[in-house]
């Protein structure tokens, strides 16, 4: 009698299940074949749909964000999740920033299901539209659980260095070790931080859920992507209004939202462009990598050589495209028409197979000499295609002008114009078809039989010239440049141990470019120990900064500096000027001897962020090296 109730239990709660499925389910077939497959309904209630919505601003194009949401009512998730940039922003003005607040949640309320914001550069650009933010919506950061679902929700542009506040960092770590029994976790942020430098920050939080389930998605680039890291699946979602080319799918440059289906194994993701229906892997590694050969060809990289004197009569055209991808490109070219040229090769079809270059050269010409303001461009329309089942459609066209003028080529190297002793000039370029002439004095047509130079070495201070000809004596225009022998190493300061940190000191201004702050009285000195310079400031715009101190040298050499500050910056060592970004000199070069060698910053702020970004490398390393300030600049 036991065994027969175990038996009968187990019926029943096996059972269970299957009329749980059935509970809504009524029909007045009776016969044993049923027109259906089965009715395994998929109603679990602990299962759930929700939507992610991403960038709106950085470029907005009016109504498409009002079309998802109206799109997102017909589709009934349960609720939407933003990834950022839903204002314009990047205004202090404080009704303006209220208008734009107003304006879009004017259509968020359209939805009939809840919003959960998420903070973006647009959003929070600075202090007055941070405060803004926490007056309508409070936390910039917060957790939330749905049906045994953690959602993290971080502010990627709450630390101006590293992304990520040590506090936020914190926060996020506890949140996913307060719940580490949730079925999945989803960490959501404006930036894809994982790409950048966070001081190690992010990488913390992705050791705490080591051994947990869980998706990560963000925004901000305006191109979808999606790779694997860590064994989990990591997002970066496109656009739901902002700027964007729109050049397609396996370009990840689409408007779309993601709809998100909560299973007891896993999310499912897929992208509903406003017009389509995409799998959650559309833009992958593999199509990221064909998506940039296609790109880099429809740049059409060239040279246009013509005939010398100072009226046009004939010229050739030289396309240069390449393939280093895995793949073969089909590229169709279609002179469109011309009164003016007569132009042979209208029609041009090109196969690039993998690893391969290829020059195409199009020849053309006129009747009669014509000044060159009056010929008509060359224009061609054009279309790129990949033939591969496994990616349908993909492809790229449009349609491309040439000025008919000889190019002005930039193919000497190096680009930087200083030297030590001797230096190797050469020219760079990928059109071994034509004749390069390289010479320390200005070219002409090169002889029959004279020989090619390609490269040449120079030992003191004089000017390059170079010039591509063909076999018509067809040529570009003359490129020069002057290259300056430094003959004189600037010795190191007779110092042994500096202090920590530099000196500095504040100005306040409304400066249209950097101030000469010797005739100006400062408001605050200190010691900064690093560039936040919003650490130092008494108010968010519109002041300036002097930073003193030495940058210790480990060689003798030529070493080059480079600013990305925002929005102005100058760099003396040695008291000479090595920078100047009010004149668009973000890079220079300066020769030192090993030691310390004094160094003077001077910084200006208008409106936006305010950051201060300075690298350094020997001349010619590939690879550049972050100056922080640590005891001393070079760290």
């Amino acid at each position: 009698m036991n065994k027969l109730i175990i038996i009968i239990s187990f019926l029943l709660a096996g059972n269970h299940l299957f009329s749980q499925n059935q509970e809504y389910f009524k029909s007045e077939i009776e016969t044993d074949k049923k027109p259906w497959t089965h009715l395994n309904f998929y109603n679990d209630p602990d299962n759930f749909q929700f939507v992610i919505v991403t960038d709106r601003t950085g470029g907005n194009r009016p109504l498409i964000f009002e079309d998802a949401v109206s799109k997102i009512n017909t589709l009934y998730p349960e609720f939407v999740l933003s990834v950022g940039d839903l204002i314009q922003g990047y205004t202090l003005d404080t009704a303006q920033i209220r208008y734009e607040w107003n304006e879009v949640n004017q259509i968020i309320d359209e939805l009939k299901m809840p919003f959960f914001y998420l903070p973006g550069n647009h959003d929070i650009t600075n202090r007055v539209m941070a405060k803004e933010w926490e007056k309508r919506y409070g936390q910039r950061y917060y957790s939330f659980i749905y049906k045994n679902t953690q959602f993290i929700i971080l502010d990627s542009n709450d630390d101006d260095e590293y992304n990520l506040t040590r506090e936020q960092t914190d926060f996020a770590i506890e949140s996913i070790h307060q719940h580490p029994d949730v079925r999945w976790k989803f960490i959501l942020m404006h930036h894809p931080i994982w790409n950048y430098d966070t001081n190690g920050r992010f990488e913390e939080i992705e050791a705490s859920l080591s051994g947990q389930k869980y998706t990560v998605l963000a925004g901000h680039t305006h191109h979808y992507f999606h790779e694997k890291r860590k064994n989990q699946n990591y997002y970066v979602l496109g656009t739901t209004g902002g700027g964007n080319k729109l050049r397609g799918n396996h370009f990840g440059e689409f408007d779309h939202i993601t709809w998100v289906t909560m299973t007891d194994a896993g999310p499912s993701l897929a992208n509903l462009r406003l017009d389509g229906i995409l799998p959650h892997d559309i833009a992958n590694n593999e199509t990221q990598q064909l998506a940039s050969e296609m790109a880099n060809n429809a740049s059409f990289e060239h040279v246009l050589l013509c005939n010398q004197g100072d009226k046009f009569t004939d010229g050739t055209l030289y396309l240069h495209f390449k393939n280093d991808g895995e793949k073969p490109m089909t590229i169709d070219l279609q002179c469109y028409h011309q009164h003016q040229l007569t132009i042979p090769k209208s029609a041009i079809k090109v196969t690039l197979n993998p690893g391969v270059k290829q020059i195409v050269e199009i020849p053309f010409s006129s009747t009669v000499p014509l000044a060159y303001e009056e010929v008509e461009a060359i224009q061609f329309d054009w279309k790129m295609v990949y033939e591969l089942p496994e990616y349908p459609n993909f492809q790229l066209s449009g349609r491309t002008n040439f000025e008919v003028v000889p190019t002005k080529t930039s193919f000497l190297f190096p680009k930087i114009p200083k030297f030590l002793n001797n230096l190797n000039v050469s020219a760079v370029h990928p059109y071994d078809n034509l004749k390069t002439d390289l010479n320390k004095s200005p070219g002409k047509a090169p002889q029959t039989g004279e020989a090619e130079k390609k490269s040449i070495v120079i030992e003191e201070s004089g000017e390059v010239s170079l010039q591509l000809w063909n076999q018509m004596k067809q040529s570009t225009s003359l490129e020069s440049r002057t290259f300056k022998e430094t003959t004189k190493l600037h010795k190191a300061a007779k110092i042994k141990d500096p202090e920590e940190g530099l000196k500095y000191s504040y100005y306040e201004g409304t400066w249209d470019q950097l101030p000469d702050f010797d005739q100006l009285n400062p408001l605050s000195k200190g010691i900064a120990q690093n560039f936040k310079v919003s650490n130092y400031a008494k108010r968010e715009d519109y002041f300036g900064m002097v930073f003193t101190g030495f940058i210790l040298i480990p060689e003798d050499d030529l070493y080059v500096f480079k600013s990305a500050s925002d929005d102005a910056c100058k760099i003396f060592i040695d008291k000479e000027l090595v920078i100047n970004q009010d004149n668009s000199m973000d890079v220079g070069a300066i020769a030192l001897k090993k030691g310390y060698h004094p160094v003077t910053i001077h910084f200006m702020d208008r409106i936006g962020r305010e950051r201060i970004r300075l690298s350094l490398k020997k001349t010619y390393d590939p690879q550049w090296k972050n100056l922080q300030v640590k005891g001393n600049l070079f760290h």
